[in-house]
């Protein structure tokens, strides 16, 4: 776990984190204080050009109704200065000289510094803007003073017109001295106010506001004789602490969010990293289980799984094949084999027969085992197995050839070594046969000598044609001709005993390559067995059917007698062996043999009370 948590909080991550969300970050960050920047321009601006033009209309106002003079402006100019965030109003010449300013004491000072020329120039209705450091940052808005202007006089003048006669007193007030000028300017109302603007203006400063009356008029437009309209400009200068607190709380609010938006892409990109690798976990899983999968279904030995509940939970493609079906519940001896791990609490290996269907047995080799899990708690149990059944019939094959071949040397020599003594009895047997005719015993003696004799020679002759190579002639035989033809050898015995016969021919071909001759032997030797264990009404089964995938065909005979003993099955094919008192024991295994000179095989299958069935399969071609 340890080893997983440095993995997702390595240097290497926070550095690529870092890299992908730094630059995102500082765009974001230079964007919104870029702007913050304009809307607080943009406010100061609008808001300054709104104190100018409040301004000018107020001047407007006094100097039009009330005859305002540059005391009443200078006045007006300190209350309008008191708004909030105003630092400070002035109006200057285009020289710099500061006509009125809400600091009373700077009026008559050289504004310092002034815009070029190429600001002041132009529209009288245009607003400019600058930013200004010399003091703490001051936003200043200026533009030129128009308190009245010339196209808005014939309008104006329709309701507040000046009669003929003052026009005259306009123009000697121009011309008059400070004193008269100071009188016109001051407020006889207002002591207050008018003790607030120094009386030591020069006289340059105390009438600057008379141009404005006598343009007011419009007089320059008729005679030429007036001054031409004074070009003063208005300045009001904002404070950005407003600003840059904004900004200081943006720039806090920025690293706070900065740091949520680090915290939370880390986040992020730990979850998508842990995302993909439990993505790639489960693709590896599923790769592995695919794997798996393929491997249990493509093993050739057999698997089955059996949960705690005795329930199949899966099975194996080659444990199909071996059990020709889908198993839906243990077998009795897998169950068995479950109890005894539960008892050893330990796996187990074992050879063991199923019979996994009512005339076919398999031999395995299986091996169990119990399965835990993590807790070590039993979660099921584990069964692989391998079929025996061709192995085991293998070797009985190899082992009754092997005894053949010993029997059939010996049964050579002993059979040569016999039959010429034979001869020499049974000649001696007829002689006192013929020569004790008379005599009723002695010839009863003779005889029973010659059949004696017979007997054993036929015994010999077995032994010498068993021992000697078979001879066999293939060639094509039809099957149902074969069978009909076996079966009436013996047609007799069985209509006299009562025996039903059932022939069952199931093959899409009707001839095979084979010897008729010898197989009608193999035939007639199976029925005289049969007829030799079935009781009076009993039953004979023949039948013929194509095996499955295979150039093979499979004859199969069938009775319902007593069976054959499960200790005489492997032994049933060695010569000499018998179950009958009058049999010589070389008949079933003179079948084994010419079958298997024939290119196929034979086996037997029985079970006590319920019959033996013979299986021979040869190949069609």
């Amino acid at each position: 776990m340890k080893k997983h948590v440095s993995l997702f909080f390595s240097p290497l991550l926070i550095a690529g984190v870092l890299l992908i969300l730094l630059p995102i970050f500082t765009f974001m960050t230079l964007d919104r204080l870029e702007r913050q920047k304009e809307f607080f321009t943009q406010r100061l601006i609008e808001k300054g050009t709104f104190l100018i033009r409040t301004f000018e209309a107020g001047t407007r106002t006094g100097m039009v109704t009330m005859r305002w003079g540059a005391r009443r402006i200078q006045a007006m100019l300190l209350e309008t200065s008191l708004q909030p965030e105003v630092v400070y109003m002035t109006i200057v010449s285009r020289t710099g000289r500061i006509l009125a300013h809400s600091d009373a004491a700077m009026v008559g000072q050289i504004f310092d510094p002034m815009p070029g020329a190429g600001d002041l120039d132009g529209d009288m209705s245009l607003v400019r803007h600058r930013l200004r450091r010399e003091k703490g940052e001051v936003f200043e808005v200026y533009k030129r003073f128009v308190p009245i202007r010339s196209k808005f006089m014939p309008d104006h003048m329709g309701r507040h017109s000046i009669p003929m006669g003052r026009r005259g007193q306009i123009r000697e007030l121009w011309n008059m001295g400070p004193d008269i000028n100071d009188q016109y300017g001051k407020d006889p109302d207002n002591k207050d106010l008018n003790n607030k603007i120094p009386n030591n203006t020069d006289q340059a400063s105390a009438d600057w506001s008379h141009g404005y009356l006598l343009c007011r008029d419009n007089f320059q437009c008729t005679d030429g004789n007036l001054p031409q309209t004074p070009e003063h400009y208005i300045f009001a200068g904002l404070s950005m602490d407003r600003e840059k607190h904004a900004r200081d709380r943006l720039l806090r609010e920025t690293v706070w969010r900065g740091g949520v938006f680090f915290v939370l892409g880390c986040v992020g990109m730990v979850a998508l990293f842990a995302f993909q690798a439990y993505r790639s976990a489960r693709a590896s899983l599923t790769r592995v289980k695919a794997f798996s999968d393929t491997v249990i279904q493509n093993m050739p030995s057999g698997l089955v799984t059996i949960n705690t509940q005795f329930e199949i939970t899966s099975m194996n493609q080659a444990a199909r094949d071996i059990f020709a079906r889908d198993l839906d519940r243990p077998f009795p001896e897998m169950t068995a084999l479950i109890r005894e791990m539960e008892t050893s609490k330990k796996g187990l290996n074992r050879e063991i027969s199923l019979a996994v269907a009512p005339d076919h047995k398999v031999r395995l080799d299986i091996t169990a085992s119990i399965m835990v899990d993590v807790q070590n708690q039993v979660t099921g149990y584990l069964f692989l197995f391998r079929d025996l059944t061709q192995i085991k019939e293998l070797k009985q094959q190899v082992e009754t050839n092997r005894h053949l071949a010993a029997i059939g040397k010996l049964a050579a020599g002993v059979a040569h070594e016999i039959r010429n003594p034979l001869s020499s009895i049974k000649g001696f047997a007829v002689y006192f046969s013929k020569r004790y005719r008379d005599n009723a015993s002695d010839r009863e003696t003779a005889g029973i000598m010659v059949k004696e004799v017979e007997r054993i020679n036929r015994s010999i002759t077995q032994l010498l044609e068993f021992a000697k190579p078979l001879a066999v002639e293939k060639k094509p035989v039809d099957i149902l001709q074969m069978i009909d033809h076996s079966l009436k050898l013996v047609q007799n015995d069985l209509e006299n005993r009562k025996i039903e016969t059932r022939v069952s021919i199931d093959t899409k071909n009707s001839q095979i390559y084979t010897d008729g001759d010898r197989m009608n032997q193999v035939l007639l030797n199976l029925y005289i067995n049969a007829l030799a264990a079935l009781e009076e009404g009993g039953t004979l089964e023949v039948l013929a059917r194509d095996l499955p995938d295979q150039d093979l065909i499979e004859i199969r005979v069938k009775d319902n007698g007593p069976g054959i003993d499960p200790s005489a099955l492997e032994l049933i094919f060695d010569p000499y062996f018998t179950t009958r008192p009058t049999g010589t024991g070389l008949g079933l295994s003179i079948v084994h043999r010419i079958v298997e000179n024939l290119g196929g095989r034979i086996s037997v299958e029985s079970e006590k009370g319920k019959g033996a069935c013979f299986i021979i399969t040869l190949p069609v071609s």
